[in-house]
């Protein structure tokens, strides 16, 4: 009975959500925890309408809690949609909140296998998530070797000028260009203007 009352508070918060009200989109997804605590979708619901309301902080708790209890799931699309959440709760941040260290730990300690993170990887390239990809760049060596990301276009990143700044900035986007690269983004996904083509040039 309670999960059945979950589940109906999750639907609402989901068809909130869907309308933009995040408030009232987060205040059902509550609800659906008060009745059952292990109800993972209300986690994943609570945790994109907070970043919505721009609350990273609650944000990446929400997916972190939700993380944990799909630790011993067989479902592998879920795993990877809560880690993008934690790193979509942080792209556009500066100075990270104090839920997102424990979170970082944790999904780094947990041993995800490549197919969760090249679903994370393309997750975050396909929604335009550039800053959180230079964090996973920056922990490379503990991602599997044997990480592919196949269905990943860079022709977004080439057209994302925030992330472009002078000197190191630069020098950040072509280490992370060479890195998709070499784990199996195509060049010619970074599209056919003369400025990609001179860019694709330099690449080769």
């Amino acid at each position: 009975c309670s999960r059945d009352i979950a589940v109906l508070h999750c639907n609402k918060s989901t068809a909130l959500y869907n309308l933009g009200k995040w408030r009232e989109a987060v205040f059902s997804a509550y609800q659906s925890l008060h009745w059952d605590p292990e109800y993972v979708k209300a986690y994943y619901r609570a945790g994109h309408s907070l970043i919505n309301l721009s609350d990273s902080y609650e944000a990446i708790s929400m997916f972190h809690k939700g993380l944990i209890l799909l630790n011993a799931s067989a479902d592998q699309t879920q795993v990877a949609d809560f880690i993008a959440g934690i790193f979509i709760s942080v792209n556009d941040e500066r100075v990270f909140p104090r839920t997102f260290p424990p979170a970082y730990d944790y999904i780094f300690s947990a041993g995800f296998d490549a197919l969760i993170w090249q679903a994370v990887i393309e997750r975050l390239a396909q929604k335009g998530k550039w800053r959180s990809c230079l964090l996973l760049l920056s922990e490379k060596k503990e991602l599997p070797t044997n990480l592919r990301v196949n269905q990943l276009s860079l022709k977004n990143l080439f057209e994302t000028s925030e992330l472009y700044g002078h000197g190191e900035k630069m020098q950040e986007v072509a280490e992370l260009v060479k890195w998709l690269i070499s784990i199996g983004a195509k060049v010619e996904t970074i599209g056919v203007y003369l400025l990609h083509a001179v860019i694709r040039l330099c690449i080769k």
